[in-house]
């Protein structure tokens, strides 16, 4: 499992191999020049001290200088080149989920907190990056270091560096056991890291709704929670990171102890010269830095592969299965058609939808109402193709809409909904997101007169650039709603759906929004998912759905007349006050 993972890490550094290679060779050097202090050491107490070479005296200083010179120099050029490699891959890696996650089917966003996608594509991926750079920096660069010491020592003595380092296979299975450990809390504390992510989202999002119902307690017991269960994750994964460290200095100290005694002993003996009992003790001790580095490598490269299991989970999400058309849709000119449409989503076995038949005519203003849960929605999220219908065709002018190309088909649909999602812009961007491509500010400035925009924006000093905040937090519910108008009436669809678009609005918001909309729906064919009686009363046809059906279809006064369901919603949201013609809006969501 974890080769894979390296082999897939490994294959997105292909490109940045040449790189890479010039990085191993200054690693190559770094690791050569660190080994250096063995032989000066041995040259000047067996050479420069006995034989009195004060020209060597004055040579090797100057090579010190300029060894550590060199080796500062493709340290840093080293670090440059994989750190550079490093922010790039986290980059590559980011884009490659951002744009991943935007293709998996709607069924993925229903199941997965937004926060949690966050930490995916920042916490995740920033901890992979750790696997090909810093690690594998220092591996390198420890790693032949670690080489040309072990040389040193069995060049000087290769009895004593079998003594020496017999202690350390030793060390193998329990930090492999280790590394096992960390793999899993590491695993497990980005799990609760993409919790504590969608909690600060969840919170923050709604922080009117927190405050209104005094829910600042319960919010903050439940960071607390995710933070303290973080906080045990991480300080067990601290406690085994930090293990490897003593427990080889304790043995490293102690082989060296040995060697000390033991080699000391043939050097009062006169068996070995003192240069080369000193160059061999400084190149033992040497040795126990790269090796408890390498050792902490594997064990932390684990925390990376968590990261990396985690992004590829991700990756290796099958993408949504929409078969994409050939057609280009040029104009929309007749009439669209649900022919024996059924529908149902992957996850549930009930029918959302059965055999439903509808045809609309263009310019035609379909009203379609019904209990929550009656199919309403679903239905116009079929002409968009966010899900393809279980059997039955929908077609536009003739052609089933699988045969167009997804651009193409969207561009003709605007969508106004009830929850508007505004970005942190300007009010004009807002507007001008409605569109593909640039547009005119005049353009976007008879748009957004159309939809009443203009109406408040005089009265903002800084107008059309007034930045609106989070989802739009600085502007009331009927403000956003004509924006969304606006952007709808910039993108000149000729198939429109609204819904629900005026069912949280207050009267006199409503009235405005009513405008905006009469102006949004002319020459338009509109497909409105309605709660009030102003929205549908003038509608060509309103149809009333329930249980995944048409039962009823006709105008509002001939349904009224025929005592159906229809009737039955329309006496239990609307009643007449003082019989002054004033509505009431019970709160029931049924038409």
């Amino acid at each position: 499992m974890s080769f894979q993972l390296y082999k897939r890490l490994f294959f997105h550094v292909k490109p940045y191999m040449s790189r890479l290679y010039l990085a191993i060779f200054f690693s190559i050097i770094v690791g050569i020049i660190a080994t250096s202090p063995v032989p000066i050491i041995q040259k000047t107490f067996d050479s420069i001290f006995t034989e009195k070479d004060y020209f060597m005296l004055k040579v090797i200083p100057l090579a010190l200088v300029g060894l550590y010179t060199l080796k500062a120099v493709l340290m840093y050029a080293q670090n440059l080149i994989m750190f550079g490699i490093s922010w790039e891959l986290v980059v590559q890696f980011r884009e490659k989920v951002f744009a991943h996650i935007h293709r998996l089917p709607f069924g993925f966003f229903e199941e997965n907190e937004t926060g949690k996608l966050i930490s995916r594509i920042n916490n995740d991926v920033a901890v992979m990056q750790s696997t090909v750079t810093r690690l594998l920096k220092e591996f390198l660069q420890n790693s032949v270091t670690l080489i040309g010491l072990m040389a040193w020592v069995f060049y000087l003595k290769w009895d004593w560096a079998l003594m020496a380092l017999i202690v350390f296979p030793v060390m193998v299975f329990p930090v492999s056991n280790i590394g096992r450990k960390l793999k899993k809390f590491s695993h497990k504390g980005q799990e609760i890291l993409g919790n504590i992510n969608a909690t600060i989202l969840e919170s923050f999002s709604g922080i009117k709704v927190v405050r209104a119902f005094g829910l600042e307690p319960r919010e903050l017991k439940k960071f607390q929670n995710y933070n303290d269960e973080y906080l045990k994750v991480m300080k067990k994964n601290v406690k085994y990171v930090e293990m490897t460290s003593p427990f080889l200095e304790v043995l490293g100290v102690a082989s060296s102890a040995f060697i000390l005694w033991y080699g000391g002993s043939q050097v009062l003996d006169g068996e070995i010269s003192q240069g080369t009992f000193l160059a061999f003790i400084v190149a033992l001790f040497m040795m126990y830095t790269p090796i408890r580095i390498l050792f902490k490598i594997i064990a932390n490269v684990q925390t990376s592969l968590a990261g990396a299991e985690r992004v590829f989970e991700i990756l290796d999400l099958p993408e949504e299965k929409v078969r994409e058309g050939q057609k280009e849709l040029i104009d929309f000119k007749g009439k669209i058609e649900f022919q024996d449409v059924c529908f149902r989503y992957p996850s549930r076995a009930k029918m959302v939808l059965d055999k439903i038949n509808l045809t609309v005519n263009k310019s035609e203003v379909i009203a379609i109402v019904g209990m929550s849960g009656a199919g309403k929605t679903t239905l116009v999220d079929l002409l968009f193709r966010f899900f393809d219908v279980t059997s039955g065709k929908i077609l536009i002018d003739g052609e089933d809409i699988q045969n167009f190309k997804l651009s193409s088909l969207r561009s003709h649909l605007a969508l106004v909904t009830q929850e508007t999602f505004l970005f942190n812009d300007t009010i004009l961007n807002n507007i001008a997101f409605g569109k593909e491509g640039e547009s005119s500010r005049e353009e976007i400035l008879a748009a957004a007169k159309a939809a009443h925009v203009d109406y408040f924006v005089e009265n903002i000093d800084e107008g059309y650039e007034t930045l609106i905040g989070e989802r739009g937090v600085k502007l009331s519910g009927g403000q956003k709603q004509r924006i969304a108008i606006a952007r709808a009436i910039l993108r000149n669809a000729p198939i429109l759906i609204l819904d629900e678009a005026t069912s949280a609005l207050d009267s006199e918001s409503e009235k405005l929004v009513q405008d905006a909309l009469h102006n949004l729906m002319e020459h338009r064919t509109s497909f409105v998912i309605a709660h009030r009686l102003s929205t549908i009363k003038h509608a060509n046809r309103i149809l009333v759905m329930d249980d995944g059906k048409i039962v009823e279809s006709g105008t509002h006064e001939s349904l009224l007349a025929s005592s159906g369901l229809y009737q039955k919603y329309y006496e239990m949201q609307f009643i007449d006050l003082n019989d002054k013609g004033n509505i009431k809006d019970t709160g029931k969501d049924a038409v």
